[in-house]
């Protein structure tokens, strides 16, 4: 699987880079591919209020409560390396970009929209049904070899709902159209994309649509 993709969209060069949300090792691999590919501006695939969040979080750190599935997450991951939170790439975004004087642009959907999605697709039995799968999924084997086809392997079993799949395909779709609209009404040409891996292929898949 393909870590770094690399796409021309009109008049600007993007490289994608689908990064393992909690291993401390990415920052270190995040920071060779800016470095070799030098963009003009970072586009985060996180909502504003998590950018939000992440900037005071940097000026005044807080503790953080991770939910169920995110503590069973970490807890797989971490035969792969160290975890951290919040996400070490995106930090790593954060203190590159602190260096370098760019502008980071979230690309998610807005908490807003988001909850008026989850609203429409998720009943009260889905989210029963969603609860439930959290000790079969604890109780599951992960031998995945690498930490990407962890991660694709995690993705998979927690959005087996449809419902909850539906979901993560709108945020795809949504991001794609976020790209492509800052693309067009912007004159950079070397652009980086940072998103969490398992989003990647479908945000993708729907540029090279268009």
């Amino acid at each position: 699987m393909s870590r770094s993709v690399k796409k021309q969209l009109a008049n600007a060069e993007l490289l994608f880079f689908g990064t393992v949300k909690g291993l401390v090792k990415e920052r270190a691999e995040l920071r060779v591919k800016f470095d070799d590919f030098e963009p003009e501006v970072v586009l985060l695939g996180i909502a504003p209020e998590e950018l939000k969040g992440l900037k005071k979080y940097l000026k005044e750190p807080f503790e953080i409560e991770p939910d169920d599935y995110e503590v069973i997450y970490a807890k797989k991951l971490e035969r792969y390396g160290e975890v951290g939170i919040p996400v070490p790439t995106y930090l790593e975004v954060f203190s590159i970009l602190k260096e370098k004087e760019l502008e980071i642009v979230p690309i998610d959907m807005p908490d807003k929209e988001y909850t008026s999605l989850f609203v429409k697709k998720i009943d009260f039995f889905k989210i029963m049904r969603h609860d439930m799968r959290k000790r079969k999924i604890w109780k599951m084997r992960f031998d995945d070899s690498t930490p990407e086809d962890f991660v694709m392997h995690w993705d998979r079993e927690i959005n087996r709902i449809k419902a909850f799949r539906e979901i993560e395909q709108e945020r795809e779709k949504y991001m794609a159209s976020k790209i492509s609209e800052f693309v067009s009404k912007n004159e950079y040409r070397k652009i980086i994309v940072v998103l969490e891996l398992e989003r990647m292929d479908g945000v993708l898949n729907r540029l090279n649509a268009q």
